[in-house]
């Protein structure tokens, strides 16, 4: 070889090997989460000041909770994402599949911050992932239009809301009302003939049965209803629309749906991965994601302006929030729905 080529040559060897130490010594972190406004106020408020703390670049893939972990499963034998953010439910099902890690508290301290739903064991006592944010299933009424205050589930009953009163089906938010109306009437998640049973006496009360958010602000918002329950994102949405209308969280508790961010198990980069995820939960970040998505942060230390104060739920609210078992609503929750098609889709029919 000629002197000028060999020079060439071992220059790009070099040039080649230090572009191969740099890629090795690089850390980054995959994080799968929601795209749009949720991802949005993520990448602004949590990884932008991460990668400037760290120097760790987070790369980004969107997609909703469901698609995500399917992803996972579909990369189980050589994962190329480290974190995912997920509904519980869907990060239960992923995590009792094998796909999720679970958390060590040593390497994530914000996890002494959470209350015990914000992050749940598994059988041999393991954290299986972390809460982040909650949205609670409370009552959305309409206060130019019931003159008696609603405060409580029972009031869904009372003769003044004849034709005005819209529920969701097992399909919506895991079956929250009927889950919550079965507890009402003494039942579990095992059998819900308590809860079916109590829904059939709102008899004509009950007007129409809606399982999205978009037709249950709809339905209130045109007066065709008066009482809708809903989750708080959504209430609050309508509300701030103009729509005279006021969310509680009603005496007897609410129900909430939670967020999780979760380690996937044989994770690329799972020390950068525990490392954002304990940045992720941190009081003061969490804070600022949730002020953006106008939602209630599982880490009750999080300091909360006034103006987010008013889109989420107080202490005392939070404290009555009820978590129902996750793992009977999978299993269940498709006959539950083949019930309400027989028992109580037909009370709507006028």
């Amino acid at each position: 070889m000629k002197p000028h080529r060999l020079m060439a040559a071992a220059a790009l060897a070099i040039a080649t090997a230090m572009t191969g130490v740099g890629t090795a010594r690089a850390e980054e972190v995959v994080l799968a989460t929601w795209g749009g406004t949720w991802g949005k106020a993520i990448a602004e408020q949590a990884i932008a000041p991460f990668e400037k703390a760290t120097g760790i670049k987070v790369r980004v893939v969107s997609g909703v909770s469901l698609v995500n972990i399917q992803m996972i499963a579909a990369q189980r034998a050589s994962p190329k994402i480290d974190l995912v953010m997920a509904t519980s439910q869907d990060a239960i099902t992923a995590y009792d599949d094998g796909l999720l890690a679970p958390v060590d508290p040593a390497g994530v301290s914000a996890l002494a911050s959470l209350p015990a739903f914000g992050a749940p064991r598994d059988a041999q006592g393991k954290v299986m992932f972390a809460g982040i944010w909650v949205y609670p299933y409370g009552i959305v009424y309409r206060t130019d239009k019931v003159q008696q205050p609603i405060t409580c589930w029972k009031d869904l009953w009372r003769p003044d809301l004849a034709n005005k009163v819209a529920v969701s089906s097992p399909r919506y938010m895991n079956g929250l009302f009927l889950l919550m109306s079965n507890r009402m009437a003494g039942g579990n998640e095992q059998d819900v003939t308590p809860g079916l049973n109590l829904i059939k006496q709102m008899g004509r009360n009950l007007l129409a049965v809606s399982d999205d958010s978009a037709s249950q602000q709809r339905l209130l918002a045109q007066g065709e209803v008066w009482a809708v329950p809903m989750v708080s994102s959504a209430a609050y949405k309508l509300i701030d629309e103009g729509v005279t209308a006021k969310f509680v969280i009603p005496c007897e508790g609410a129900p909430a749906g939670m967020d999780v961010i979760a380690l996937v198990k044989n994770a690329p980069h799972p020390r950068a991965a525990t490392q954002f995820m304990d940045f992720f939960l941190r009081a003061d970040v969490i804070a600022n994601v949730t002020r953006e998505l106008k939602i209630t942060p599982v880490n009750r230390d999080a300091k909360l302006t006034p103006e987010h104060a008013r889109y989420t739920v107080s202490d005392e609210a939070f404290s009555k929030l009820l978590r129902f078992d996750e793992r009977a609503v999978i299993a269940n929750r498709a006959a539950w729905q083949d019930l309400w098609d027989r028992q109580i889709a037909p009370m709507t029919l006028r």
